[in-house]
């Protein structure tokens, strides 16, 4: 079961994987400011939501970088002249 959640979430373009981890942890970014700090809602809501894009931002980024580099290797046996 979860290995199929994974295929189906390494299927999805980048953008919406993006938007579904930066969904997941707004919800629980949230959720623990709201119980665990005692913030109010509003605060509790704005606060999670820079984390949650901050974190998408560094998700994003960090999935585009290491895309580009394991295409540059794609090929077997063949390595880059320098």
């Amino acid at each position: 079961m979860i290995e199929h959640m994974l295929f189906r979430f390494r299927a999805m373009s980048l953008p919406f994987q993006t938007l579904l981890i930066g969904a997941v942890f707004f919800t629980i970014y949230d959720l623990f400011t709201y119980f665990g700090h005692g913030l109010g809602a509003v605060e509790s809501a704005i606060e999670a939501l820079v984390a949650a894009l901050i974190f998408m931002t560094a998700y994003y980024f960090t999935s585009v970088a290491l895309r580009s580099r394991s295409s540059e290797r794609r090929g077997k046996g063949l390595r880059k002249k320098r």
